[in-house]
C-alpha cells in the first residue's frame, strides 16, 4: 500500500484526472452496455469523462474527449445490432456530440485559460517578493549606516 501511494504521488494533477476521466468512460459504457436502454439517462454519464478529460488537456483536446464519448455512446447502444456510419448521421447522435463537444470546448478552454492565469499571476508574486527583498536590503543598509553614524 506505501508503494502504491508513493506512486500515486509522483503523478500530476493533470495526469490523474486523465486516469480518472479512462475509468468513467469504461464506468459509464460498461453501465450503458449491461443497463442500457431509452429512457435511462445513462449516456449523460459521459459528460463526466468529457470534463475530467478537458480540464486535464484544452479545448481541441475536449472536443476530441466528446467525440470518444460519442462513439462509445454509439457504439454501447448498438451492441447487439453493430455500428455504422450511418447512426453518427442521424439527429440523435449529432445533438448528443454537439453537447458533448460543447461541454468539453468550454471546460478545456476555462482550464487552459485558468492555467495560463495561475502561472501569470505567480510571475507578478515573484516580482513582487524580489521588490520587497530588495527594499528589505536596502532598509537594512540605511539602519546599519544610520547606527554607524549614530555612534561616531
Amino acid at each position: 500500500m506505501p508503494r502504491l501511494r508513493l506512486w500515486w504521488q509522483e503523478i500530476s494533477i493533470p495526469q490523474r484526472l486523465l486516469i480518472a476521466s479512462a475509468l468513467a468512460y469504461g464506468g459509464v459504457f460498461t453501465l450503458l452496455v449491461a443497463y442500457g436502454r431509452p429512457g435511462l439517462g445513462i449516456g449523460e454519464g459521459f459528460f463526466v469523462p468529457v470534463i475530467l478529460a478537458a480540464a486535464a488537456t484544452s479545448a481541441p483536446e475536449g472536443v476530441l474527449a466528446g467525440l470518444g464519448a460519442l462513439f462509445l455512446y454509439e457504439l454501447g447502444i448498438h451492441h447487439g445490432s453493430g455500428l455504422a456510419w450511418a447512426d453518427f448521421e442521424h439527429a440523435p447522435a449529432l445533438t448528443r456530440f454537439a453537447s458533448y463537444a460543447a461541454a468539453g470546448a468550454l471546460v478545456g478552454f476555462l482550464a487552459q485559460r485558468f492555467r495560463r492565469m495561475l502561472a501569470q499571476s505567480l510571475f507578478v508574486l515573484d516580482d513582487l517578493i524580489e521588490i520587497a527583498h530588495a527594499r528589505l536590503e536596502d532598509a537594512e543598509q540605511h539602519s546599519a549606516a544610520s547606527r554607524a553614524a549614530s555612534l561616531d
